[in-house]
């Protein structure tokens, strides 16, 4: 499966250079990175005008990938996305929309965005629709993601939330790996995801490159 990396330009690709160098951890083919275009210069760079709305900033990155021709089922993660241990693909949920609607955590645009997410499906039948907003990389079946993005062109939705719960299957319960504040993860965790502030944080820097300090095949 290739790996497709919607990208939003950041001083030197740090966060997308170490993401890019976890790989090592899963089986895969090309790395597509889709949207700006990064100085790593084995990736395949799939070019895309930015969006001011970040949520369709992302799935226009991703639809454009699968224009460009990306394997048939195909993995997608972020720049802030680190796998830390060999990585198998499963499904995982984080309970219910409802449930994380009234979580503390559920707030601004990415509120009205999981409200806008949960409405439809209640339209399209799932009584009980699961929320799927995992900072981990996940995968999409390539044709029924276009459909999916297709059918909803000019509505608001939370991407990965919609495919999983229109093309289910049995899922299991995680909490969520992001990180705003900067502390080691235990041994056992298999990814880790980081704000933009635990980006900036020396201590960080140092343990992402002693974890990952050789350049990937797509860096040389």
């Amino acid at each position: 499966m290739d790996v497709v990396i919607p990208y939003k330009k950041a001083h030197d690709d740090f966060e997308l250079r170490y993401a890019i160098r976890s790989l090592v951890n899963v089986t895969h083919d090309r790395v597509i990175v889709a949207g700006d275009k990064p100085d790593i210069p084995g990736v395949v760079h799939v070019p895309v005008a930015r969006n001011a709305n970040r949520y369709a900033s992302s799935t226009a990155n991703i639809l454009a990938a699968c224009a460009a021709g990306v394997s048939s089922r195909f993995i997608v993660m972020h720049d802030d996305i680190f796998v830390l241990r060999p990585w198998k693909f499963r499904h995982e949920d984080r309970g219910t929309i409802d449930e994380y609607l009234r979580s503390s955590s559920a707030a601004g645009q990415y509120r009205a965005q999981t409200r806008a997410t949960r409405d439809i499906l209640i339209a399209k039948g799932v009584e009980r629709p699961l929320f799927f907003g995992l900072h981990t990389p996940t995968v999409y079946e390539r044709d029924k993601l276009v459909a999916l993005i297709e059918e909803y062109a000019g509505h608001a939705y939370l991407l990965r939330t919609l495919y999983h719960n229109l093309h289910p299957q049995p899922s299991v319960r995680r909490d969520d790996v992001k990180l705003h504040r900067w502390s080691k993860p235990p041994r056992s965790q298999d990814v880790v995801s980081i704000s933009d502030s635990v980006a900036l944080d020396r201590a960080f820097c140092r343990w992402i490159d002693e974890r990952f300090p050789e350049p990937s095949p797509y860096e040389r």
